[in-house]
C-alpha cells in the first residue's frame, strides 16, 4: 500500500473532493508537455501479468492542442511519450494529498472526430514494455559466473535501458550462467523475470516508474492494511465469490536445469496447513511443475517453489468487489473484508485492482482468501 496519512484513510471512506493529476512527458528531454485532464480513464494493476500496470484515458480536444500531427512536438504521440497519473483528494483547508498510480509509455492513440467534438483515447503500459521492446540485437552482453542475481538482473536491464532506476535487495544467490546464452532477439524483461523467479523474487515497476524487486509476499502472514466491513459506513457496493477446484494447486515442484549440472536439482513446497481446504493430506497432492536454468542448488529450487506456491495458494476462492476508490492500494495488499449476505469474513490478498479516474466511478478489486 502506498504510504498515506491516517487522515487520508479516514477521508476516503466519506464524502470528499477528488483530485486527479496527469503529466504528459517528452521522454527525449524529460519536459512536461501538457497536464490536460481526461474526461474518463482507469489504471489497472495486476500481479498476474508481466506488464503489471496499464492505463486507458479519454480526452476531449477542445482547442486542437492534443490531436497528433506529423509534427514531432505533438503532445499525444505513441512515440517518446510517457504519462504519469495521480489520484487523491483535496482537504477542507485546500491542501492536497495525491497518490501516484504509475508511469506509462503511450502505446496507442485513437482519434474520433464526431459532431460532438474530437475525442482521443490513449492506452499505456508501464516501463517494463520498454524493455520488452528493446530485444537484444547482438551477442555482446555477458554476465560473469558467480554474479549475484540482483546484479545480473540490473546489468541486463540497464544494458537495454540505461536510464532505468532500480531498488533491489540482496538475493543471497549467484548465477553460474555465462551470458551470452540468449538468442539475438531475446526479451530482456522476460529473461530478468526468469532470474527473479528463480530467486523467489517479485520484479516489477512501481507507481513512480522505479524498477523494484522484493520477496513474494506470504498471504498467510501479515496484518491487513485496511478493513472493509458491513454497516452504515461500508464502502463496498457489490461483491461476488467464485469457488472452484479447477486449476487449483497445493504444491510446486521446481527443477533446476543449469547446463553445468550433472543431475537436475529439485525443490518442493506444499500446503502443509491442516486448516486449509487444500491441505496436502486431505485434498490430495496436485502439484504445479516448473523449471529454470538459473536454479542451481536444491536450496534455490526450494526457495523458488515456495515463492511460486505463495502466488497460487488460496486461488480456490476468488472474491471480486466494487468499493469507494482507495488509490493507495496495491497488489499483494492484505485487506479484511466482511460481507455477511455473501458469507465473506476473510483476509484477502489483492491480485488485481482497477482504479478509475472519474469522481463517481467505483474501484474494482480481486482477491484470494488467506487459508486461515
Amino acid at each position: 500500500m502506498y504510504p498515506v496519512t491516517s487522515t487520508f484513510k479516514e477521508t476516503i471512506r466519506k464524502s470528499h473532493v477528488i483530485k486527479t493529476k496527469i503529466e504528459i512527458y517528452d521522454t527525449a528531454n524529460g519536459t512536461i508537455l501538457s497536464t490536460a485532464q481526461p474526461i474518463s480513464g482507469e489504471v489497472t494493476i495486476d500481479n498476474r501479468r508481466s506488464v503489471r500496470r496499464m492505463c486507458s484515458l479519454e480526452f476531449v480536444d477542445s482547442d486542437g492542442t492534443l490531436v497528433p500531427t506529423n509534427n514531432r512536438s505533438s503532445v499525444l504521440l505513441p512515440y517518446n511519450r510517457e504519462i504519469k497519473i495521480y489520484r487523491g483528494l483535496v482537504y477542507a483547508d485546500g491542501t492536497e494529498e495525491l497518490v501516484p498510480l504509475g508511469v506509462f509509455i503511450v502505446t496507442n492513440v485513437e482519434i474520433s472526430d464526431t459532431a460532438q467534438g474530437v475525442r482521443i483515447t490513449v492506452n499505456g503500459s508501464d516501463r517494463s514494455l520498454r524493455l520488452t521492446r528493446a530485444k537484444f540485437i547482438n551477442h555482446d552482453f555477458y554476465i560473469d559466473s558467480g554474479t549475484a542475481k540482483e546484479t545480473a538482473i540490473e546489468n541486463m536491464l540497464r544494458y537495454r535501458y540505461p536510464q532505468i532506476q532500480v531498488v533491489f535487495p540482496a538475493t543471497n544467490q549467484t548465477t553460474a550462467l555465462l551470458y551470452p546464452t540468449l538468442d539475438q532477439s531475446s526479451d530482456p524483461w522476460r529473461e530478468a523475470l526468469k532470474i527473479a523467479e528463480s530467486a523467489g523474487m517479485d520484479l516489477y515497476f512501481d507507481e513512480n516508474g522505479i524498477c523494484r524487486m522484493r520477496p513474494i509476499p506470504n498471504p498467510d502472514l501479515g496484518t491487513p492494511v485496511m478493513t472493509y466491513e458491513d454497516g452504515s459506513e461500508s464502502v463496498l457496493t457489490q461483491l461476488s465469490r467464485s469457488l472452484s477446484s479447477e486449476e487449483t494447486y497445493n504444491g510446486v515442484i521446481f527443477t533446476g536445469e543449469g547446463t553445468n549440472l550433472s543431475i537436475g536439482v529439485i525443490g518442493e513446497a506444499w500446503d502443509e496447513n491442516p486448516s486449509s481446504p487444500t491441505y496436502r493430506y486431505t485434498y490430495g497432492e496436485t502439484p504445479k511443475f516448473m523449471s529454470s536454468p538459473t536454479v542451481l542448488t536444491t536450496a534455490e529450487a526450494t526457495d523458488a517453489a515456495l515463492a511460486e506456491l505463495r502466488k497460487v495458494i488460496g486461488a480456490t476462492e476468488m472474491i471480486s468487489w466494487d468499493q469507494l476508490v482507495n488509490p493507495a492500494h496495491d497488489v499483494y495488499d492484505l485487506v479484511k473484508v466482511t460481507r455477511s449476505p455473501s458469507g465473506v469474513d476473510a483476509t484477502l490478498m489483492l491480485d488485481s485492482i482497477t482504479i478509475p479516474l472519474e469522481p463517481t466511478a467505483t474501484m474494482n478489486a480481486v482477491g484470494r482468501s488467506r487459508r486461515f
